[in-house]
């Protein structure tokens, strides 16, 4: 299945892709003993059931909304939790100006607002504060099944799915203190990576059974048809399952629960001259299997 949620910004409600449209699942939900009214969220332990709803509904004839005359917005509007792996790809670590040969052993995890998500279509906003604005296209995990002390052998069947991420950066906005006084924990990540609009997501999530191997799934990114990262996500330090195992050793892990995966090379930041994101320029991200999505850049100051 492919999931969606869709309508005015602050009001989506669930739904699944059917051709180029969207059943929507306030009765779907329902019918499987969920609130009507709920998000997409409250049904990711339930993708069984939930499949069997939405075949009920397509061979009763329920009514179906064109995917042209809806806005998408982020699949899961309301994550527990968005944490974020960075230095997960060693070729973006090497174009950071890394040493090759002092790799990170060990996932390094943030976290992200909720407030920063937008849908797949929506404009990323740089701010007013910003000089050097970036992307980086990144896998993203969504959990179905909760728990805590997940093993890596057990973490598939605690994935619902799949989805696009852009990891959006105010690059200039990150070093904080931290360079004036030396102090490296004074690095403000959240200063950097942690403003609205800076996690676009979509354009659905991709539940695992029709997803495949996480292996297979290529990464492009181009910035006005120019192509800036072409990768696949077998070539991760960590990848999804261990991710899963090492954050669930620290956190319960629940459903709907967000996972970023890191971002290969291809940056603007790792560019001998960066070519930073500009008002007017716009962001394409294609995923195997899980589509495209497309995200025009504003300047604050236009919005």
């Amino acid at each position: 299945m492919r999931l969606v949620s869709f309508g005015p910004r602050g009001s989506e409600a669930p739904g699944v892709l059917v051709g180029d449209s969207v059943l929507p699942l306030g009765r779907v939900l329902a019918d499987i003993g969920l609130e009507r009214t709920g998000s997409l969220r409250s049904a990711l332990p339930f993708l069984g059931l939930l499949g069997e709803g939405v075949d009920a509904a397509l061979q009763r004839g329920d009514e179906l909304v064109p995917v042209t005359q809806t806005r998408l917005g982020p699949p899961v509007v309301d994550p527990p939790n968005i944490f974020s792996c960075g230095a997960n790809y060693f070729a973006h670590l090497v174009e950071h100006g890394v040493d090759p040969q002092r790799m990170p052993t060990l996932p390094v995890i943030f976290l992200k607002p909720g407030s920063a998500l937008s849908g797949p279509a929506d404009p990323i906003v740089r701010p007013i504060e910003c000089a050097q604005f970036d992307y980086e296209a990144e896998l993203a995990i969504v959990i179905g099944k909760g728990g805590r002390r997940i093993s890596a052998d057990r973490a598939a069947d605690h994935i619902a799915g799949y989805m696009i991420a852009n990891d959006v950066s105010a690059r200039d906005l990150g070093a904080g203190e931290s360079a004036k006084l030396n102090m490296a924990p004074l690095y403000q990540v959240m200063r950097m990576k942690g403003w609205d609009t800076f996690l676009p997501t979509g354009p659905w999530l991709v539940t695992a059974d029709e997803a495949g191997s996480y292996e297979d799934i290529r990464i492009q990114t181009w910035v006005n048809d120019e192509s800036r990262q072409d990768a696949y996500a077998k070539e991760m330090a960590h990848n999804p399952y261990q991710l899963v195992e090492w954050l669930s050793a620290t956190t319960t892990l629940r459903p709907g629960d967000i996972i970023t995966t890191g971002t290969p090379a291809g940056a603007a930041v790792g560019m001998a001259s960066p070519k930073w994101l500009m008002p007017g320029d716009a962001v394409r991200i294609e995923m195997t299997g899980l589509g495209s999505m497309c995200t025009p850049v504003l300047d604050e100051r236009a919005v």
